[in-house]
């Protein structure tokens, strides 16, 4: 458990450098695997093509197996270690605001933040302000202890993959390593980040939250947990108006949308691929943007206007208009019909994330649910279903298993059809 003193002589900091230490091994692992698959498993079996070539070629597919899975698990640390140093450092912050309500209202704080009344106090409210404080107090740290077990917990899963004896498929690594593990050191540190808002708090306590942040931190929360604060009653309503949107997509219901059905095949049509479709409803159901019923080039379920298939199946696809399910179509009609490319760097909650492959075709689509404070863009996908993961994970998981990966394209949708 984390004490008061603890907490106040905590150096987030520190967690974030050894987060950037992590990183840099996570790519000499990434590296060191690249260069052995190459130059270890496929040449060497160009130039030694016996069984006893090809044993060898197996161990060093092993080796290379072993740092790529490395690497995947290192990332998952410097997630973990990143969102650690963010959480403390608002918990910290939280902490600092509770004892200078105390302190600034005439009330003593002790060295195991315990608040009392000063004696001699006339202060008929001194009470009162000292339950409040000695509450804020004691919220502070139980967020710091609940993040520090949150924390150490995802480091302890992330050593599983040290563990691998057999060699596996790409596949295989991503849904045993990136798919799990790591996919679950990004839920942790967003429900870290999360765990410093004081979500059950009354409205009057929420709103002098929000009020004692500053900017960028405000920001923090506002690209991490952009449904949890809109869902807060002490959170202003102009704040509320800019995470929703004002161009016909309701943004904060969209993301609400994709984050309940990305685990599900709710939407899938059976026998195609449900990435787009999947972002279709998200934004048609969730993000309540209509149809465009201009015909089969447009953005609509039916464009036939027939009535609904009695059987869920491969033909229902036949029905959705051109830009409704195909990744490529889907993008070039965001774009030409109120859309904007941002750079990936400016990407937020609500943008629409596209992956264009090495001959230049967009062949996937999904929604970017959360953007953590260092930067990490975590999107919800179909096909396969995933809620919340990592991009840069992604990337370089790709890049070590083709040598070429994808280039990531982010839109912010503005409809402009009725």
């Amino acid at each position: 458990m984390v004490t008061y003193q603890q907490l106040k002589a905590a150096k987030p900091a520190t967690f974030a450098a050894a987060a950037d230490d992590w990183l840099k091994l996570a790519k000499e692992a990434e590296t060191a695997a690249e260069n052995l698959y190459e130059r270890g498993g496929n040449a060497l079996g160009e130039q030694w093509s016996d069984t006893l070539g090809e044993k060898a070629g197996g161990h060093c597919r092993k080796i290379a197996q072993d740092f790529q899975a490395a690497g995947m698990a290192i990332r998952g640390v410097v997630t973990t270690l990143d969102s650690l140093a963010t959480a403390l450092a608002a918990a910290k912050r939280n902490l600092e605001s509770a004892v200078a309500f105390a302190t600034e209202g005439g009330l003593e704080v002790g060295g195991d933040g315990k608040v009392t009344v000063p004696s001699g106090s006339t202060d008929p409210k001194a009470e009162e302000r000292a339950k409040r404080a000695g509450w804020l107090i004691w919220d502070a740290v139980n967020d710091a202890t609940k993040i520090d077990e949150d924390a150490a917990a995802s480091l302890k899963r992330l050593i599983q993959p040290a563990s691998i004896t057999k060699l596996m498929t790409q596949d295989e690594l991503a849904k045993d390593i990136l798919n799990d593990e790591v996919k679950k050191a990004g839920h942790t540190g967003l429900a870290m980040l999360r765990q410093t808002m004081p979500l059950n708090a009354d409205a009057r306590t929420q709103a002098e939250w929000w009020k004692s942040l500053g900017q960028d931190q405000r920001n923090q929360y506002l690209n991490a947990a952009p449904v949890q604060l809109y869902d807060m009653p002490g959170i202003p309503d102009e704040v509320k108006k800019n995470l929703v949107g004002t161009d016909g997509l309701n943004r904060v219901e969209m993301i609400r949308w994709a984050e309940k059905h990305g685990e599900s095949g709710y939407s899938d049509v059976p026998g195609m691929e449900n990435c787009t479709n999947f972002v279709s409803y998200a934004m048609n159901e969730g993000g309540m943007v209509p149809h465009d019923k201009t015909g089969d080039k447009g953005w609509n379920q039916d464009h036939q206007g027939l009535p609904k298939l009695p059987f869920a199946g491969s033909l229902d696809q036949y029905r959705q208009g051109d830009a409704w399910a195909a990744a490529q179509n889907h993008h070039d009609y965001m774009v030409k019909n109120g859309g904007e490319s941002v750079s990936v760097p400016d990407a937020r909650p609500g943008d629409l994330l596209y992956m264009r492959n090495e001959k230049g075709v967009i062949h996937h689509a999904s929604v970017i649910t959360a953007v953590t404070p260092d930067g990490e863009i975590l999107y919800t996908q179909h096909n396969s279903n995933h809620t919340n993961i990592g991009l840069n994970h992604r990337l370089s998981h790709n890049e070590t298993r083709t040598g070429a990966g994808d280039v990531p394209l982010v839109v912010r949708p503005h409809p402009n059809w009725d």
